[in-house]
């Protein structure tokens, strides 16, 4: 029965202390892409955009979300229209739902494999969704991509 207890206050903690974190991150989010000037993100993704470099922002910007793919996909959206690049862009939706740089997962990866499993992760996903980005461009599949315009919360378009 104590560990069931025990358990049980985990639980909730952990619940709690994720919700706050991803309310927070995602207010913060909201307030940056509300804020920041479409033409602004797309000058400094430009400016950077050349393989690997633009990429690897990419991976750094998607890394840095604690978003599941579901979360991703209406940030990739936004992205794709004020016009970061294909490559980056893929970069950004193959980082965003592996957490590697969530703290967390990073915490709980070293407990459990050590610091060289949880570290060996961070720089394979890393080189992984760098290299599927600029693949996935040289493919030429960009072209695939529709326009998409996501609907507010107030029912505009």
């Amino acid at each position: 029965m104590d560990m069931l207890l025990e358990t049980g206050k985990w639980f909730i903690f952990i619940s709690l202390e994720l919700s706050i974190l991803f309310l927070v991150i995602g207010f913060v989010i909201g307030v940056i892409i509300t804020y920041a000037p479409a033409q602004r993100i797309q000058s400094v993704l430009e400016r950077h955009g050349r393989a690997p470099i633009g990429n690897a922002l990419g991976v750094v910007f998607g890394g840095l979300l604690p978003f599941c793919s579901c979360s991703t996909i209406p940030v990739l959206v936004g992205l794709l229209n004020v016009g970061v690049p294909f490559s980056i862009a893929m970069s950004f939706l193959i980082a965003a739902p592996l957490g590697i740089f969530n703290l967390i997962e990073i915490s709980l990866f070293s407990a459990l494999f050590g610091f060289r499993v949880a570290l060996a992760y961070i720089i394979t996903t890393f080189v992984a969704a760098v290299s599927a980005g600029i693949v996935l461009n040289w493919l030429g599949l960009a072209n695939q991509v529709k326009r998409v315009v996501v609907a507010g919360g107030n029912g505009n378009k």
